[in-house]
């Protein structure tokens, strides 16, 4: 009579714990996607700050200088 409740004893154990797997890889996947999304954004950001600091001009350069050295 024992034999037979422990049988479905242990699938219902093993269907809770696979549950509980998945939860938490599901509660991970949020954080991580949120985590990339950010590091894409300030990756950007910065990407876009050197490029502006590299097309810059001088201070010392006239609108003559600048229009030449842009390239229009």
């Amino acid at each position: 009579m024992t034999a037979s409740f422990i049988a479905p004893a242990i699938q219902v154990c093993a269907f809770a714990l696979g549950c509980a797997v998945i939860h938490a890889a599901r509660a991970h996947a949020v954080a991580l996607t949120r985590l990339l999304a950010a590091m894409a954004i300030v990756t950007a950001a910065l990407l876009l700050f050197g490029a502006s600091l590299a097309c810059a001009p001088d201070d010392n350069m006239n609108l003559h200088d600048i229009i030449t050295c842009n390239g229009a």
